[in-house]
């Protein structure tokens, strides 16, 4: 009987310590490997799938995962498919997030949070949504060096958003109008090296604090309403796009009149220089360089006819002062009438 009991005891602290190695296995305490001069909070090795980070789990298994109470974290390496709101929950305090080079994130989700910065590089990322609920706590996104396609129209609910770095991804297509709730706070916005062809806006829509305006290396030929829609623009990039020249000539001359500098200019071309950007003389360059200088030539036209008309004008009105004058001086000239004539008109009526 006291050796069956004892088997049981061990049996039973064998599951316990068992169930305390699970415990352990499923518990995540993520700690700072090294705190930098600027402040970052270096975070390695962070892999959290599915089930650990709470997606399809129970509130307990994601709250098994901590991670360090720092201002601002970089997540170094690891791999968090999907990076949605139970992973930001779990960030506490923390206001600037950035995820680096060896962290794979298939699709970042972005909720409301007290999160200012969120910054995502090189991380093999395709595409990122936003919670439809207004943000004003953020202020700088980045998701560059990835492979992002289009961006989300819910986008428009970071209502904050000073700056947006989306450079060095493949999107082909970008909507000013996205960001029309941000017009009041965005002062750069960066989506260089990608391959846009159509950046799109409207009339009416004005950016009055964007500063920071890169565009190089896309394959766009115009952006519309460019001069209204940007008026306190300092800085903008424009080189390696296929512009068009009659387009690219306008813009500049409004460059060059309000002082805005060009970075990083073209070092060679195929077509024509404008102010060392390059520019592509297409049909529709022939057609509106045909037109200007048609327009050219009947403003000429009509400023010589208008010319020939004011000398008309005044040959007239110096004529009629010569006319007038000599009236004049005929008006002095005419003799009186004489005494005979007078003395004759006279006996004339007494003889009758």
């Amino acid at each position: 009987m006291v050796p069956r009991i004892s088997l049981l005891l061990r049996q039973a602290a064998i599951l316990l310590a068992l169930s305390g190695c699970i415990c352990r296995a499923q518990s995540k305490n993520y700690k700072c490997s090294i705190i930098n001069e600027a402040g970052f909070c270096f975070i390695e090795n962070v892999y959290l799938d599915v089930t650990t980070n709470g997606i399809g789990a129970d509130s307990s298994a994601s709250m098994r995962v901590q991670f360090p109470r720092h201002p601002t974290l970089l997540i170094k390496s690891g791999a968090i498919p999907y990076f949605g709101k139970d992973i930001f929950a779990l960030l506490g305090s923390t206001r600037q997030l950035h995820v680096y080079n060896s962290t794979s994130i298939r699709h970042l989700f972005i909720p409301v949070t007290n999160l200012t910065e969120i910054n995502v590089q090189r991380n093999g990322l395709a595409e990122f949504d936003v919670e439809p609920v207004e943000n004003r706590e953020l202020k700088m996104l980045s998701i560059v060096h990835n492979g992002l396609i289009s961006v989300p129209r819910n986008i428009r609910y970071l209502v904050g958003l000073e700056k947006l770095y989306l450079y060095n991804n493949s999107l082909e297509y970008f909507d000013l109008e996205m960001l029309a709730n941000a017009t009041s706070s965005l002062k750069i916005l960066s989506i260089y090296d990608n391959h846009i062809k159509t950046l799109d806006s409207r009339t009416g829509l004005h950016f009055p604090k964007l500063q920071t305006l890169s565009l190089s290396k896309n394959k766009l030929a115009f952006v519309p309403y460019f001069e209204e829609s940007f008026p306190a623009l300092t800085v903008v990039s424009l080189r390696k796009n296929p512009w068009n020249c009659g387009w690219l000539r306008t813009i500049m001359q409004y460059i060059e009149t309000w002082k805005i500098q060009v970075v990083r200019k073209d070092a060679t071309c195929r077509d024509q220089w404008i102010s060392e950007i390059c520019c592509t003389y297409t049909l529709l360059d022939f057609i509106f360089d045909r037109q200007a200088a048609q327009l050219h030539r009947q403003q000429q036209l009509l400023r010589n006819v208008s010319h020939e008309n004011q000398q008309l004008a005044d040959t007239v009105h110096q004529l009629a002062d010569d006319l007038h004058r000599l009236q004049l001086q005929l008006d002095q000239q005419q003799p009186p009438a004489t005494s005979k004539s007078t003395s004759d008109a006279k006996s004339s009526d007494d003889s009758v």
